[in-house]
């Protein structure tokens, strides 16, 4: 069966979240002032996002640098990857961090995934993000990913991979969902069901199991 796989980039794919490390890296007084206005509900994930890069001089290749020495991407994804190509599976990654930091961080780890993702400009007088333009989530009220989702998967099935909080509303909007860390907290205190994971070979065999094919 046709199925569509959005897998989330920052404490998903990557073990880290790519954008608060270098953030907290480069500019770490206004990295945690700004994670804890968002933590008390004052702004928006965007408007996080804008704030914390805002003061970051760092260049494009040096934060990329950045990222490729000290973050790894979770084991099991060649395996999962060989998996949807047996298994029509169209396998892609709906980020709500930077496209032009993802791209040369996967290339360097051998991969060559799409990406659907914002992304930031650089200059001497800071970051800037430059948003998808997403549309308005009815259930959520911001612009989240659970539209375009939908929208990439075409009628397919969908199976979302996540971690955090943009991806509550696409999470709960899949037909099979694999969480951990946050997003595993609120699907369970909302009543959906889901299966843990903490590295790709679990959503292998998780997809595996609900496809019932051998991983």
């Amino acid at each position: 069966m046709p199925m569509l796989l959005a897998i989330d980039f920052d404490g998903t794919l990557a073990d880290k979240d790519t954008v608060d490390w270098f953030c907290a890296h480069y500019a770490p007084a206004v990295f945690e002032e700004v994670d804890a206005a968002f933590a008390r509900g004052e702004i928006t994930l965007d408007e996080t996002l804008a704030r914390q890069v805002a003061p970051i001089t760092a260049t494009e290749e040096e934060v990329v640098s950045f990222l490729i020495d000290t973050v790894s991407i979770r084991p099991g994804v060649p395996e999962l990857l060989d998996f949807c190509d047996a298994h029509d599976i169209e396998a892609v990654i709906v980020s709500s961090g930077f496209d032009n930091l993802m791209h040369p961080y996967l290339q360097a780890h051998g991969y060559d995934l799409p990406v659907y993702a914002h992304s930031v400009t650089f200059g001497p007088e800071g970051m800037r993000v430059q948003l998808r333009g997403r549309a308005e989530c009815d259930l959520c009220g911001v612009a989240c990913k659970r539209a375009e989702v939908r929208d990439i998967a075409a009628g397919r099935s969908i199976a979302y991979v996540g971690d955090g909080p943009s991806d509550l509303c696409a999470a709960e909007d899949a037909d099979l969902r694999f969480a951990r860390a946050s997003l595993a907290e609120h699907l369970e205190q909302e009543g959906y069901a889901y299966l843990p994971f903490e590295n790709f070979h679990d959503v292998r065999l998780g997809l595996a199991t609900a496809l019932g094919v051998a991983p």
